[in-house]
C-alpha cells in the first residue's frame, strides 16, 4: 500500500527528545529537579506530572545523597556542589511521563527504520507500509540507535566511553511487621568497578542500577542474572544492603536490564537537559524556517539553527567537563581499571564509530 503525506516536520525516536511513547521501557526512576517546571509548563504536561505526583503515581526527592570519595554518606551540597540547591524534585515512572508527554500532542507519524533521502523529500518505510513524506525537516531523536546513519554514510558517531547500565526492580517484603522504607532521596555510591545508583519508587520498590564498563572483565559475577546481582550489591555496597536488611528488599524477575549509559545520573540534570535541548531545537526550527526570524549578533545576523548548534556544543562541553569533575573526586580505587580511564589526563576512548 501506497499513499502520500505531506508534512513539515517529522520525527523519529521513542523517548523524551521525541516525546514518543515506548511501553516496553523499563520504569526506571529518574530525579526531574525543581528548574524543570517551567519548561514542563511551557510544554503543558507539568499539571498532569504534578497531578500525578500528588496521586502518589511519582515519589517527591528531597535531596541527593552520596558515598563517594570517602564511606561518608553526604548530601547534596557536596558531590553535587558546582549546582546551586535543587529544589524540590520528583523521582519520575519514567514510563508515565512518557505517556504524558505523549497525550500532550498532536497525532503524529511514527517512523522506526528504513530512511532514505530523495532531494528535499523522505522515503519512509514502516512494517510492510511505504510511505511517501514530503517535508523539510526530518529530526532524529532515536538517541543511541541514530536511525538517520542508515541513509548517511558519511555521518560518524564518536563514543566517548564503554559505559553500560545493568538495572533491576527491587520491591519490599509485604509483611504489615517489616520497617516502611520512608527514604526519599536518591542515593549514589561508588565502588572499585564503577558506581550505584539508587532510588525510592512507588509501590514499595526501589530502582538499582549499576554502572561499569562493557569490558570490564575484572567483575567476577554474571550480574545478567538477578541472583548474582543480588550478591553483587551485598559485596560493594554498604548503604543499599543496609536498607535491603532493613525493608527485607527481594529482586523483582529472574533478569538484569542491561544498556548503554551515560554519567547524567550524577548530576542529576540528564532529563532536565533533554527536555531543554528538545524545546530549544523545536523553536530554532521554527524561527528558521516557518517565521523567517534571525537573530542579531553585534554586527552580523546569524541563524537560529546557529545558535542552537552552538548551545549544543556548549553543552556537551559542559557535561565532559562536570563528567571529569564528580570522577575526579573518587580517588579511592586508582588502580582499578574503570576509575583509571576516568581520572585526569586519562583519555579514555574518543573513537569514530563507523558500524
Amino acid at each position: 500500500m501506497n499513499t502520500l503525506q505531506q508534512f513539515d516536520v517529522i520525527i523519529i525516536g521513542g523517548g523524551i527528545a521525541g516525546s514518543s511513547p515506548n511501553a516496553k521501557t523499563l520504569k526506571v526512576g529518574e530525579s526531574l529537579p525543581g528548574e524543570a517546571k517551567n519548561i514542563l509548563q511551557s510544554l503543558g504536561v507539568f499539571e498532569g506530572i504534578n497531578n500525578d505526583a500528588m496521586q502518589g503515581k511519582h515519589n517527591f526527592c528531597y535531596e541527593n545523597c552520596s558515598t563517594w570519595g570517602s564511606d561518608d554518606l553526604l548530601g547534596s551540597n557536596t558531590i553535587f556542589e558546582i549546582y546551586e540547591t535543587l529544589l524540590k524534585t520528583a523521582n519520575l515512572q519514567h514510563g508515565q511521563f512518557i505517556t504524558i508527554m505523549r497525550d500532550s500532542k498532536v497525532t503524529g507519524l511514527f517512523i522506526s527504520k528504513d530512511i532514505n533521502h530523495r532531494d528535499t523529500h523522505w522515503k519512509i518505510k514502516i512494517s510492510n507500509i511505504v510511505i511517501q513524506i514530503n517535508g523539510k525537516i526530518l529530526i532524529d531523536a532515536s538517541g543511541r540507535q541514530c536511525c538517520i546513519r542508515k541513509c548517511l554514510s558519511n555521518l560518524k558517531r564518536n563514543s566517548f566511553d564503554k559505559l553500560l547500565a545493568f538495572a533491576c526492580l527491587f520491591e519490599a517484603d509485604n509483611d504489615i511487621s517489616c520497617k516502611v522504607d520512608s527514604n526519599h532521596y536518591t542515593l549514589i555510591e561508588s565502588c572499585a568497578f564503577g558506581w550505584w545508583y539508587i532510588s525510592l519508587l512507588p509501590n514499595k520498590q526501589r530502582i538499582v542500577v549499576f554502572h561499569t564498563d562493557d569490558d570490564l572483565h575484572q567483575i567476577n559475577r554474571n550480574i545478567r542474572l538477578v541472583e548474582e546481582f543480588n550478591e553483587f550489591i551485598k559485596e560493594t555496597t554498604v548503604n543499599f544492603t543496609r536498607n535491603i536488611s532493613e525493608h527485607s528488599y527481594r529482586p523483582v524477575g529472574k533478569r538484569v536490564m542491561c544498556m548503554p549509559a551515560n554519567s547524567t545520573s550524577l548530576s542529576q540534570f540528564g532529563m532536565l537537559t533533554a527536555l531543554y535541548s528538545a524545546k530549544l531545537g523545536a523553536e530554532a526550527i521554527f524561527f528558521q524556517y516557518f517565521n523567517g526570524k534571525e537573530i542579531t549578533n553585534k554586527d552580523n545576523r546569524i541563524q537560529p539553527l546557529e545558535v542552537y548548534q552552538q548551545y549544543l556544543e556548549n553543552t556537551f562541553n559542559k557535561y565532559m567537563r562536570e563528567k571529569e569533575f564528580f570522577y575526579n573526586k573518587e580517588q579511592r580505587w586508582n588502580n582499578e581499571m574503570f576509575w583509571k580511564r576516568r581520572h585526569k589526563n586519562q583519555s579514555y576512548l574518543n573513537i569514530a564509530d563507523d558500524k
